[in-house]
């Protein structure tokens, strides 16, 4: 395959469909915390997001996130290569893990690009979706941080600090999907991302 043909693919020639991707949680390591929403943001399309408080998403145990596990599993299996940032070693791997809590299949293989492990393996520089964005991209959205606490008050009891709170994490994800299509097609255009990958084999 030519460095064209790659390039054209990785940029959603071919009909190949190309969406980035992030998830937000309670914590790092899925014993512990479970998804509170995940950003979908096809190339050149329009960002959507699934959420715990969505009434499909909603069950009694805040703890239960099986139904937005597996609806986020299905919904990257849509697509023909997901992109997103350290994803490879916190997205898919908490995902998977939340699906295997709910007695649910894990994601099917697809074609990954994992943006921050193509950035350290050709750039001496911060890796940092926000740093890298501001060393490459200049001017454009920026990504936002969010307090502490309001991780746990976007499962809370009390509605209004509830509904604030997940709509600021939602936001914020939002605009992590919105800079990594930006960060994501320059890094294709000036040849960082070499190898296109699927889980045990590369293309």
């Amino acid at each position: 395959m030519s460095p064209a043909d790659k390039q054209e693919i990785l940029l959603g020639g071919d009909d190949f469909k190309v969406v980035g991707f992030d998830i937000e949680a309670t914590h790092l390591k899925a014993n512990v915390g479970r998804i509170l929403c995940v950003s979908f943001k096809p190339l050149d399309g329009e960002v959507y997001t699934f959420h715990g408080l969505e009434r499909r998403f909603r069950r009694r145990d805040v703890y239960d996130d099986g139904a937005l596990a597996a609806a986020t599993r299905d919904e990257l299996e849509r697509y023909d290569i997901i992109v997103g940032w350290n994803s490879k070693m916190f997205d898919i791997k908490f995902i998977n893990a939340r699906n295997l809590h709910a007695d649910q299949r894990t994601k099917e293989a697809q074609y990954h690009v994992d943006g921050m492990w193509a950035w350290r393996s050709k750039a001496a520089a911060w890796s940092g979706l926000d740093s890298v964005q501001k060393f490459v991209a200049g001017d454009g959205p920026e990504k936002t941080s969010i307090s502490w606490a309001q991780w746990m008050r976007a499962l809370g009891w009390d509605r209004e600090l509830r509904e604030t709170a997940m709509n600021e994490i939602v936001e914020h994800c939002e605009l992590d999907v919105t800079v990594l299509e930006l960060v994501y097609k320059l890094m294709v255009r000036n040849d960082v991302v070499r190898g296109l990958r699927r889980d045990g084999g590369i293309l």
